[in-house]
């Protein structure tokens, strides 16, 4: 295949590289480029600009901040599966980048990218829906904050605009009470999910008093499991099985890999494992 010549630009700026996004209609952002390229390389995308924001030091690095993880958009899959501030404070966060794709992958792959791709299966936008993350993005002037849970749209689909980057992502840290667990079955290790699900729980004297339950690969993007959130209210952990039957708010669709039949089976096995995995830890001292 051969490929279609574009200009590069390395740029050190925010603001620089939203501007050049305005000017050139056919540009695309490059960042870890694990996903962009081998796009390009099949001839499925056709940059005219390639506009590398790797070396922006703005969107770099991982640090605490007033009950929040602030997470630039560049930090890559492997340091946030190994940076101890992520390990400590949002351990779900951390597993799911320890599942994305291989060592390779996980060096060069950023949060950002994986956001901004949007693939219905990948983990980590998974994990930030479950988590209630908030994704900050910029044009270069003004910067909004847009929820984990509302940023993907459909496949491969954002509420990212033309001259936006993502900047950086603030996660809620994990407090007193809290369990966690995440689980995902695919065909080879570092494939995407089948199926992916995230739990967090909150209990206090052996019931649970807040759910979070979101799965990927069921739908068109990740999504939040309000019913089965809904059931948990309340739950000793001896209740957990009779409160989780089969999940009826999603309907996934049946493609090469998996029939719908088969995801909507392996959902409600995750998510019975989930849950009773983010109930045991949350009575861990």
């Amino acid at each position: 295949m051969f490929v279609k010549p574009f200009r590069y630009v390395r740029v050190h700026d925010v603001a620089e590289a939203c501007d050049l996004l305005r000017d050139e209609e056919e540009a695309k952002v490059l960042a870890g480029g694990q996903s962009l390229l081998p796009l390009i390389n099949a001839g499925l995308f056709e940059p005219g600009l390639l506009v590398d924001i790797a070396h922006v030091p703005a969107m770099q690095g991982v640090a605490r901040s007033d009950g929040y993880l602030e997470v630039g958009a560049l930090a890559c899959h492997a340091e946030l599966a190994s940076n101890a501030e992520v390990r400590a404070g949002q351990p779900l966060l951390a597993r799911a980048a320890s599942h994305v794709g291989n060592p390779r992958i996980r060096n060069r792959g950023t949060i950002g990218g994986s956001l901004a791709h949007a693939d219905p299966a990948a983990e980590l936008p998974l994990a930030l829906t479950a988590l209630g993350a908030t994704v900050v993005a910029t044009d270069g002037r003004t910067v909004r904050e847009i929820k984990a849970d509302e940023f993907a749209l459909s496949y491969l689909s954002t509420q990212l605009r033309a001259d936006e980057l993502v900047a950086h992502l603030r996660v809620p840290l994990l407090g007193p009470g809290w369990g966690w667990s995440f689980t995902e079955l695919s065909r080879r290790s570092g494939d995407f999910a089948i199926v992916a699900v995230a739990v967090l729980l909150r209990c206090a004297d052996g019931h649970v008093l807040e759910a979070r339950v979101a799965a990927a690969g069921v739908g068109e993007r990740p999504v939040r499991l309000g019913g089965v959130e809904a059931a948990l209210s309340g739950a000793t952990r001896l209740e957990l099985p009779e409160r989780l039957g089969p999940v009826r708010e999603v309907d996934p669709a049946s493609d090469a890999v998996a029939s719908a039949e088969y995801r909507r089976g392996l959902l409600a096995t995750l998510v019975r494992r989930g849950v009773d995995e983010a109930f045991a830890r949350s009575e861990e001292p």
